[in-house]
């Protein structure tokens, strides 16, 4: 019997036409801003996510490497609070990651990359979602999946009561709506990529 020896997560050339899962963390206190006042603190936020990018690569006018890739599922909570984040499934999750050197596939790490996030939390029975994308940062990040590496959010996010929104889970716009909470941490909203999930694809 043989075993399959891992794939180098440096080399580039893993980038393109890939899927993986990895364990998160939120580093440091997030914290739930209510409109009316009150403030959730929760310190034990950890969960999962899944990505997947395209297995064709663009190149930029100035000569560097793009592909684009997909957050297949996200997934966080509190065991504290009982505060649970889902991606939310009637909307993209999409990205896109640079290379910072010009060049072809060779050149895809190491890399920035960006992702736009669409969310429900569910709370104390409720669900809200938020109706501006979310945008999560790394930059220069040498493997992929990038373990190790945080990535950053410094836009202010609300979330409205899905009951109050015409359309539900797919509103693109908040109508009269007005937002029931917010996501915010000392600095910014950051989550950090603790380690690769083996999931077997046979």
């Amino acid at each position: 019997m043989t075993v399959d020896a891992a794939p180098d997560r440096s080399d580039p050339l893993v980038v393109p036409n890939s899927q993986h899962h990895v364990g998160l963390s939120i580093r440091g206190q997030l914290t739930v801003l209510f409109s009316d006042g009150e403030t959730l603190d929760c310190a034990d936020v950890k969960g999962l996510s899944a990505v997947r990018s395209a297995q064709d690569f663009t190149t930029l006018p100035d000569g560097r490497p793009q592909i684009a890739v997909t957050r297949l599922m996200t997934h966080f909570h509190s065991n504290e609070t009982g505060l649970l984040i889902q991606q939310n499934p009637a909307r993209p999750n999409l990205g896109i990651l640079t290379g910072l050197q010009q060049g072809g596939a060779e050149a895809l790490l190491p890399a920035d990359v960006v992702f736009e996030q669409y969310l429900i939390i569910s709370l104390r029975g409720r669900l809200y979602l938020n109706l501006d994308p979310l945008l999560m940062e790394a930059k220069a990040i040498t493997t992929f999946p990038p373990v190790g590496t945080t990535f950053l959010s410094r836009t202010p996010t609300t979330f409205y009561d899905v009951t109050e929104l015409e359309g539900g889970l797919h509103a693109t716009e908040p109508g009269s709506a007005k937002p029931r909470l917010a996501l915010a941490s000392t600095s910014v909203c950051g989550s950090h990529v603790t380690h690769e999930i083996d999931v077997p694809t046979d």
